[in-house]
């Protein structure tokens, strides 16, 4: 008896487009599932001649690590490779206010006590009483290490290990080709350099295979990692984007990259976020440059007022050499996401799943999760894969909704209101009813664990501890501390001494970013 379209085995899977997010999609599918000695499934990427990458999305999550592990690349390759550099965080500058310079951090590491003591509790009842210090300074030593541009381990500590969590800060480009060349050459990704000119369905509205300039390309799942044009789930399938414009109004960039004036100043250990007028600027710091960038909504500035913003930025960096206007390079979005990003046997990646501001460099990791999910809950046939699809889009639905969330916390918590840009992003009446309830609950308890009741939450309570606490002084708050015993708030107090001591010991063992880059590469 012939096997029917639905129970016949999935033994073909199609990357359609290149970049980190087709690239890193098909690596992580071929390493896990060991393409290059397995004939059951093989993995194939289709790349247009004709279509530039994006290549802005220059930080990575600590996740990154355990990818680059899995897949099978060394650490130094990539370090060298990628002109990477470490990062343990973000570093928010003029967020609070437009008063004097104000400052807070968005650390990788857990703050110290978050298990064992009352953090929240802690620094609400207690915080008033160190105002030279923030939130991420007491209870996280990579504050102290970023103010010295510190690394966050040592020259002998082994590959991927860390001292102090960490990600990356790489170059897009060179990290796209880093992952084409090991997917080939070592992991048995097929390679097509072709442009997709017409889909083909089969009688069940499946694609059957991709109809390119010079040959067909037939496949049992799709991946669509075409970027913002999303040729399959947009084009062919009309997947419709859910619009977040209405909370997040950003939808350009204005992006560049400035050379150093000497390549023996310090490297940034941390993503720096410096808000302006009209938006905020990203700042990452490479071993040879830094990548710039003025995000702002299209609404509020002119192209022209972004590229005058983002000159002047430049002009107050002492580190970087001048930088020609003509250099600068305009990027458009449409900020939102599809809550169907699974459309019968097409998966989208990516930007073309949706985008929204780069605040907390949150595409990659997107993409990682997103490749993962594929990965481990690959449909063995055609039968089961609507309820792979199901789950995929409810659980990446709920993650669009948390990043918009927690972006939306940071303008929502500022006291900034000198433009009519901060006083539309700073309004809460456009924020979800769930941000709504947590912010109006926080005012008069600690953020609590089961506030979020996921394992695999992009941003958990640690992360917008360090966002409301520092943006918020403890006498901000209504906190009723009668709960919360002696003994448990001495723990606390313990674990702040304790980070305290190992925050200078970190700093005084800890080489600089520049350093172990420069050790690694030797």
């Amino acid at each position: 008896m012939k096997e029917s379209h639905f129970q016949a085995p999935l033994t073909s899977i199609v990357v359609a487009g290149g970049g980190a997010a087709g690239w890193l999609t098909a690596a992580i599918l071929a390493a896990e599932h060991n393409i290059k000695n397995n004939d059951r499934v093989s993995v194939t990427l289709v790349e247009s001649p004709d279509v530039k990458i994006l290549g802005v999305g220059e930080g990575t999550w600590p996740t990154m690590r355990d990818t680059l592990r899995k897949i099978g690349i060394s650490e130094a390759d990539f370090i060298a490779s990628c002109d990477a550099s470490f990062k343990q965080g973000t570093r928010f500058i003029n967020w609070k206010s437009t008063e004097s310079e104000n400052i807070y951090d968005h650390p990788f590491s857990l703050p110290a006590g978050f298990f064992e003591g009352e953090v929240g509790a802690w620094w609400l009842s207690h915080g008033h009483q160190h105002q030279k210090s923030t939130f991420s300074e007491m209870f996280s030593t990579q504050s102290l290490l970023c103010n010295f541009s510190k690394a966050p381990k040592q020259v002998q500590t082994p590959p991927y290990a860390a001292v102090a969590n960490y990600g990356y800060h790489l170059d897009a480009h060179k990290f796209a080709e880093l992952l084409k060349t090991h997917c080939i050459e070592r992991l048995g990704v097929n390679y097509v350099n072709d442009h997709i000119e017409h889909i083909k369905e089969d009688v069940e509205g499946y694609i059957a295979s991709l109809e390119c300039k010079s040959q067909e390309i037939r496949g049992d799942l799709f991946v669509d990692c075409t970027g913002f044009s999303a040729s399959l789930i947009g084009k062919h399938f009309n997947s419709p984007i859910t619009d977040v414009s209405q909370g997040l109004k950003n939808n350009s960039a204005m992006a560049v990259q400035a050379g150093y004036v000497d390549e023996t100043v310090d490297i940034a250990s941390a993503t720096l976020s410096t808000a302006h007028e009209n938006g905020w600027i990203w700042d990452i710091g490479l071993p040879h440059r830094k990548g710039v960038g003025c995000v702002y909504s299209s609404e509020f500035a002119s192209d022209e007022k972004a590229a005058e913003t983002l000159k002047a930025y430049l002009t107050s960096c002492k580190k970087t050499k001048d930088v020609s206007e003509n250099d600068f390079r305009k990027i458009t979005f449409s900020p939102g996401y599809r809550k169907t990003a699974w459309v019968k046997n097409c998966v989208a990646v990516g930007t073309s799943a949706g985008f929204v501001e780069p605040l907390e460099a949150s595409a990659l990791v997107m993409v990682e999760m997103s490749a993962r999910f594929i990965s481990e809950h690959l449909p063995n046939h055609r039968e089961i894969m609507p309820s792979v699809s199901k789950r995929f889009n409810s659980n990446f639905t709920r993650r669009w909704e948390r990043i918009v969330d927690f972006l939306k916390l940071h303008y929502v918590l500022s006291e900034r209101k000198d433009s009519p840009y901060w006083r539309f992003m700073t309004n809460l009446d456009n924020a979800s009813e769930q941000l709504k309830d947590w912010l109006l609950e926080w005012q008069y308890r600690p953020i609590s664990l089961t506030d979020f009741c996921y394992a695999d939450e992009l941003f958990p309570a640690a992360s917008y501890m360090y966002v409301l606490y520092g943006m918020k002084a403890p006498e901000q708050f209504a906190i009723n501390f009668s709960r919360y015993s002696d003994s448990v708030m001495g723990q606390t107090l313990n674990a702040v001494k304790a980070n305290e001591k190992l925050s200078h010991k970190h700093v005084a063992a800890l080489p600089t970013n520049r350093e172990l880059i420069k050790a690694i590469r030797a």
